[in-house]
């Protein structure tokens, strides 16, 4: 019987950006649907009989497990590889998806959202490991930066298009959708991706005991500047995950003359900035061998831009997209903070780093979610519009100005964090 071939990634140098990429493509996926709720917010509140709080709330149960997994999954695949992780991930991302397009009640709704961020937290996690461990250490920077630039794209994808999608074929029809998309890309990674298994070998049977949960996470976190790195993470990321992904579409339809449409594609301007703005600073912070340098930019941007934003949201359309692509785009500063984790810490903990850091990158957005929600209805004056509530320019301005606040802050934070100058902890020792 005639063996099947099987093609060896050292002598197909392409094999391992196919591994690197299908994973990716998996975090450009699982991005659109994390923050489609943005375009569905006035649907949901009207369809489950719910106000700005309840919205906020179960929004972020998709954060609860998103968080809660980031450590675990970190030392999942750092143990067994990614390829059978990220086949059941998306498997559980189709069921969620599925679950969801169904959903007739807040609770519902809120379990389906934390399927959902149980199966995703293994999306980035498990991109980042198959790059590292099957591509060359200097091309660390812009896979970072490109596998998070895919995951704008893909919440690029969950703004204009996807509102486009729910008003052709309904926001349950088009998660019907999603979940069968979910389920052939199970199938995909199932057969085509493979594990660096010698890797895998070596890990298991040389440094069992360093790859033990407790003595991984305690190495991670007995250092001072994976506690920084992961402040600023979270801090830097924090406007896009409130306004971005969630409150920002309902913003500019109550705040200005946009439409739906107009207001989501202003929004999917934030996404399109990251997706460019991803590639470029991890080109450039490789090319200089300087991480902070975009860490300062980034942080300082944010808080330079954002009020533009909330304040003005009756400008010229055009400088509306303008200030939203230009958030995104230097806001992408986020990437050089993963590349420090890895860089701050043994190798050997890798995936537990990047799990933290990427836990610590949506955490305050996650937790401000709702507490932006709360706030919304405390200065809500009871004004129904087609069965969902309405918020007043004034009170979307007062609840968002958190987000230049933090912004500061993850500049304060950046002045703390030491420079890598993009060397190993093993080669700065």
């Amino acid at each position: 019987m005639k063996q099947p071939v099987v093609l060896n990634p050292s002598q197909h140098s392409w094999l391992p950006w196919l591994y690197w990429g299908i994973a990716a493509f998996f975090f450009f996926v699982e991005y659109f649907v994390r923050v489609s709720p943005s375009v569905m917010a006035d649907d949901l509140m009207r369809e489950l009989n719910v106000t700005a709080l309840a919205l906020g709330s179960f929004s972020a149960f998709f954060y609860y497990a998103y968080l809660g997994m980031q450590v675990p999954v970190g030392v999942l695949v750092d143990r067994f590889g990614p390829r059978l992780l990220l086949t059941l991930a998306t498997l559980l991302c189709a069921i969620s998806s599925y679950w969801f397009a169904h959903t007739e009640s807040v609770a519902s709704a809120s379990a389906a959202r934390f399927i959902l961020g149980f199966g995703s937290s293994f999306a980035f996690v498990g991109a980042l490991k198959l790059g590292t461990s099957w591509l060359p250490a200097k091309y660390w920077g812009i896979i970072v930066g490109i596998t998070q630039g895919l995951g704008m794209l893909g919440a690029c994808v969950g703004e204009a298009p996807m509102a486009k999608a729910v008003a052709h074929w309904g926001w349950r029809h088009t998660l019907e959708i999603i979940a069968v998309l979910f389920v052939c890309m199970s199938i995909f990674i199932a057969v085509v991706v493979r594990d660096k298994s010698s890797k895998l070998h070596h890990v298991r049977n040389n440094a069992p005991d360093a790859e033990g949960i407790f003595k991984s996470l305690a190495i991670v976190l007995k250092n001072p500047q994976t506690w920084l790195n992961a402040l600023f993470a979270g801090l830097l990321f924090a406007p896009t995950a409130l306004f971005g992904e969630l409150w920002g579409v309902t913003f500019l339809t109550s705040s200005s003359e946009m439409s739906l449409h107009e207001a989501a594609t202003a929004v999917g301007l934030i996404f399109i900035g990251w997706t460019l703005g991803g590639p470029a600073v991890g080109w450039f912070s490789d090319k200089t061998k300087r991480r902070k340098p975009t860490m300062y930019i980034s942080a300082l941007s944010g808080f330079l831009i954002l009020p533009l934003i909330v304040y003005f949201p009756h400008a010229e359309a055009i400088f509306v997209y303008a200030m939203m692509f230009l958030f995104g785009f230097f806001n992408a500063g986020l990437v050089a903070s993963y590349a420090v984790c890895t860089e701050i810490n043994p190798k050997n903990v890798a995936g537990v780093a990047i799990g933290f850091t990427n836990m610590a990158s949506v955490i305050i957005g996650a937790l401000l979610q709702p507490v932006v929600g709360g706030l919304l209805d405390i200065q809500w004056d009871g004004v129904i519009q087609n069965g969902a509530p309405i918020y007043s320019a004034l009170a979307f301005q007062n609840a968002m100005l958190v987000m230049p606040c933090v912004s500061l802050l993850a500049l304060i934070c950046a002045f703390k964090v030491k420079e890598t100058y993009c060397l190993p902890l093993e080669e700065r020792e």
